[in-house]
């Protein structure tokens, strides 16, 4: 079994690095989660730990695991983040936003449309 920090330039997996292995090239974690994502992991390792990481990983269906891992290293930073909120703060976060920037988008439309009259008015001075 060759490793795979001896022929690519990125190096071992996350998993690999926390379990203080060797990363082969069969690593079935490898392509959840490369190196690049070390701090995004270690989020997650601290809110679920590395064995949970791996059983949630082991026991998804093939097709699902990308997203898992998607979901497990967002929600490791969300509750880095905000360890109050987690991923719920984020979500509610994010909605007030979206509101904030309705609003605003409401009354600029307002505006346009009332500008939009005063320009009719303005060309058409028999009305």
């Amino acid at each position: 079994m060759e490793a795979v920090g001896t022929d690519t330039k990125h190096g071992r997996c996350c998993v690999c690095i926390e379990k203080n292995k060797i990363c082969t090239r069969k690593c079935e974690f490898a392509a959840y989660f490369p190196n690049e994502m070390q701090g995004d992991y270690e989020a997650a390792t601290k809110l679920f730990g590395t064995p949970n990481i791996t059983r949630m990983m082991k026991l998804a269906p093939h097709e699902q695991k990308h997203l898992l891992a998607s979901s497990i290293l967002k929600e490791g930073v969300a509750w880095t983040d905000d360890n109050i909120g987690g991923g719920c703060g984020v979500i509610q976060k994010l909605r007030g936003e979206i509101k904030l920037h309705e609003d605003y988008l409401s009354d600029i439309r307002k505006k346009i449309s009332e500008e939009k009259k005063e320009l009719v008015l303005l060309s058409n001075p028999y009305i």
